[in-house]
């Protein structure tokens, strides 16, 4: 695929052809021009010559007028050349080395003193007596200054084109650094660091205004993003303190419980304040994650034997639901993050996937490099969702048709998307048909540590093999 231009070159481009064509125009239109009057000119001179020569014959007849054609050629520096013949055709005077043309304007050839061959522009006017003269004039100078024209026009044209070109390269680099001051700046904040602004430059001009405009924006943006995200974490780190009393409080009855009956309904009740108390963890640790505070912490990790541990764990765990869990490990991938979160990630779409599919459902856990990025999926060959509900599962709160009897609060993807953000990468989910494939991209970095094999390169692991 051709790679298309960026709007900065476009912009550039489109500067180069206008002042290309506009140039060119304007050289062609000034050529034209002068060429016209040089041959005006030459026109108007040949004119003169003959009206004042025919003027001559009139007064004085064809003796006059030879006489005075004799004493001009007798000057020798005339460029003028003249040529007088009778009715019948023989010449009379002039030294012109030429057939009689046509009446009227002509081009013709004609041989100089020295034997060489020229070209001048003639007009032939017949007399009273039949008689015919022609005065020609030597196209050699005006031809010469047409050439230098010419030259001048092309060196002309070329010194502008590179002047146009090298304000076209100046133009688009000018543009690409306003622009890829925007994008550095957009690329930090969507990296986590929500405190970047657009640098604004000295000039008031309009990418200063949109400068402003933007990083505007940017603060009143981050105002929101803090307060929703204070009112957040305020309201479950305040509520998570009297539920902890409170389940202090019911562990005390549950003990001094007087009845079997009783000691069973306070022990629900702290099953379910243990999941409010994990529903507030769970927005603590989210509202954590996005603030990019864990970046401090993160190292290079050897991934391959984080993901195998964790599915190892979990193979005991899906045979106990009734389903399999196979799992095929790449060696050797590293990234740059934080080891607890992605495991944490990874151990939420296990649990989605367990939680959510029925009983003999195969579940294949993957980790490989695809394209320059690491790629951890989660697939399964279960009932999938509904596409109108996947590109809601990774919001806050939200739980497809199918899960709503399931346990859980919809915090699950949600997380995981904000670990993949966090380290740069993306959450895809997918619809398999049958099934789910949930996927986590991240940037790999080239590292020369080569660790053990500690998972199969090929093939999958199964328990049932």
């Amino acid at each position: 695929m051709r790679k298309r231009l960026g709007a900065a070159s476009r912009i550039a481009l489109s500067f180069i052809l206008f002042y290309t064509v506009a140039t060119l125009a304007l050289g062609l239109a000034i050529y034209l021009i002068g060429d016209h009057a040089l041959r005006e000119q030459l026109d108007d001179r040949i004119r003169a010559e003959t009206d004042y020569l025919v003027d001559v014959y009139s007064r004085g007849g064809t003796d006059t007028l030879r006489e005075v054609l004799m004493r001009r050629d007798d000057r020798g520096v005339n460029i003028l050349g003249y040529l007088l013949v009778d009715a019948g055709g023989h010449r009379l005077g002039g030294e012109l080395a030429i057939a009689l043309p046509p009446p009227g304007w002509q081009q013709v050839e004609f041989r100089d003193h020295e034997g060489g061959r020229n070209v001048a522009r003639a007009l032939t006017v017949k007399l009273r007596d039949g008689s015919a003269l022609t005065v020609a004039m030597e196209l050699a100078p005006a031809l010469e200054l047409r050439k230098t024209a010419q030259i001048l026009l092309l060196c002309g044209f070329g010194a502008m084109l590179a002047g146009g070109i090298l304000a076209g390269v100046l133009l688009t680099r000018a543009i690409r650094s306003r622009l890829n001051l925007m994008t550095a700046t957009a690329e930090s904040i969507i990296s986590g660091d929500m405190s970047q602004r657009v640098p604004i430059p000295e000039a008031n001009d309009e990418f200063g205004r949109l400068a402003g405009t933007l990083n505007t924006m940017l603060d009143r943006n981050h105002a929101l993003i803090d307060n929703l995200r204070q009112v957040s974490s305020d309201i479950a780190h305040d509520l998570r303190t009297p539920l902890a009393h409170l389940r202090q409080r019911l562990e005390r009855m549950a003990n001094t419980a007087a009845d079997a009956a009783t000691h069973e309904e306070i022990t629900a009740l702290i099953e379910q304040t243990d999941a409010i108390l994990s529903l507030f963890g769970a927005l603590l640790r989210i509202a954590e994650v996005e603030a990019g505070a864990l970046k401090q912490y993160f190292r290079v990790l050897d991934l391959s034997p984080i993901i195998c541990r964790i599915c190892e764990s979990y193979v005991a765990v899906a045979e106990d639901n009734g389903k399999t869990l196979v799992y095929k490990i790449e060696n050797g991938i590293h990234i740059i993050g934080d080891e607890d979160l992605l495991s944490q990630a990874l151990v939420n779409l296990l649990e989605n996937a367990l939680r959510h599919t029925p009983q003999d459902t195969l579940i294949q856990a993957d980790m490989k490099r695809s394209s320059g990025m690491v790629v951890i999926s989660i697939k399964d060959n279960g009932p999938g969702v509904p596409c109108d509900e996947m590109q809601h599962l990774a919001r806050r709160f939200t739980r497809g048709d199918k899960a709503r009897n399931s346990p859980g609060f919809g915090l699950g993807l949600n997380l995981v998307r904000a670990v993949a953000e966090v380290h740069q990468g993306e959450l895809r989910i997918l619809n398999q048909e049958p099934g789910l494939a949930v996927e986590i991209r991240l940037n790999e970095i080239l590292y020369k540590l080569s660790p053990p094999k500690v998972c199969p390169t090929t093939g999958w692991n199964d328990p049932r093999s």
